[in-house]
């Protein structure tokens, strides 16, 4: 996604989050697992209600981080994930 000039500051932390997120899913569970709009919102509220800080995940804090994999890793396991090799069958 490219910034636009006139987005609204409040979308700038919730595109930073989808992409660390993305990023965290493709590298830690599956390059091409399908991750649609709500996963994202239910995995920022997961992390911020277990504790959370983007601040401090920007910041390098290990704890965040470490809190941030453990959430996505759990999502990932989750029964009802579908990867996009199997929607091509």
């Amino acid at each position: 996604m490219i910034f636009d000039s006139n987005m609204d500051n409040l979308q700038v932390p919730k595109v930073f989050a989808n992409r660390v997120i993305c990023q965290i899913i493709q590298h830690m569970v599956s390059e091409d697992m399908v991750v649609e709009p709500r996963d994202y919102t239910a995995l920022r509220s997961v992390f911020r209600k277990c504790g959370g800080s983007w601040e401090k995940f920007v910041d390098g804090e290990q704890v965040q981080i470490e809190l941030l994999k453990t959430i996505i890793t759990a999502w990932g396991q989750m029964p009802n994930r579908i990867k996009e090799s199997n929607r091509l069958v």
